[in-house]
């Protein structure tokens, strides 16, 4: 089937999938196209290797920051290498700043994040960020990176329509997932993404997490796939058609990852 969506955030090789291959197939039957998320080291060695050895599969390489607490120079050189040396890997991350769960500590999460900042400076690329009950900080550690924002996307936003308007006005591109469909805990999302320009709207489903609630038959297990539902969705709280959406955020991915130059090598591309 024809490309109809990008799913901007996969978690392939968590323990929730049993079989990855099946998951990309079946996701590639439902007209989906997969982004493959790193989060830690191990992650980012797998997402290396299957990229290299499936065509029209791309990825992200980084430390989340539940991991901050055990990043290393070691790790950060990794990434470098898998950028240096694998071009379907698109962006920097998952990283960022959670101070919800709090499973590693604020001096190391930031610590962490700037340390990636610098890589994806270094490297031209954009950045897959997360940030959950954070967002002075992350505002904070951004103002400084202008040219970085706007090549870099906030993944699964879950935020209020204040912090959408003021990441749009720092110029980065906002990814929403199956979040959208949850009456528990989705009305900030829900006002929140009338500030959203159709040329900065990304679709994702973070599967095999958030599965979208209040949808029929749904498994437990959140698949790529699922995508179709977040769109329908979010489409009705943007107030655009559906199709429209589903066009716009499908340019949107293939401008921001720069997947139109993808036959070609890193080399001269223009950086934002």
């Amino acid at each position: 089937m024809e490309n109809r969506y990008w799913d901007i955030g996969v978690n392939l090789f968590s323990r929730e999938f049993h079989d990855p291959e099946k998951v990309l197939r079946d996701a590639a039957a439902s007209g989906v196209s997969c982004i493959l998320t790193g989060s830690d080291p191990q992650e980012d060695r797998l997402v290396d290797e299957f990229t290299r050895s499936h065509g029209g599969v791309y990825g992200t390489a980084g430390i989340h920051p539940h991991n901050a607490d055990s990043a290393s120079e070691a790790d950060y050189r990794l990434i470098r290498r898998i950028f240096r040396d694998n071009p379907r890997i698109l962006a920097v991350g998952e990283c960022g700043l959670d101070y919800d769960r709090m499973f590693s500590t604020r001096e190391n999460q930031r610590k962490a994040l700037l340390e990636q900042i610098a890589i994806a400076e270094e490297a031209g690329m954009p950045m897959f960020l997360h940030e959950r009950k954070a967002f002075d900080d992350m505002a904070e550690i951004f103002s400084g990176h202008s040219g970085l924002c706007r090549r870099s996307v906030i993944h699964c936003f879950t935020g209020t329509r204040d912090e959408a308007r003021r990441y749009l006005e720092m110029g980065f591109y906002l990814g929403v997932t199956g979040w959208i469909c949850d009456d528990r805990r989705a009305q900030d999302l829900r006002e929140a993404v009338r500030e959203i320009p159709e040329d900065r709207i990304l679709l994702e489903t973070d599967a095999p997490y958030l599965t979208p609630r209040n949808v029929p038959g749904l498994g437990r297990v959140n698949v790529p796939g699922n995508i179709c539902h977040v769109a329908s969705a979010l489409a009705g709280y943007m107030g655009i058609p559906e199709e429209r959406l589903i066009r716009m955020a499908r340019e949107n991915t293939e401008r921001l990852f720069r997947l139109d130059r993808m036959a070609g090598s890193r080399g001269g591309e223009e950086k934002c």
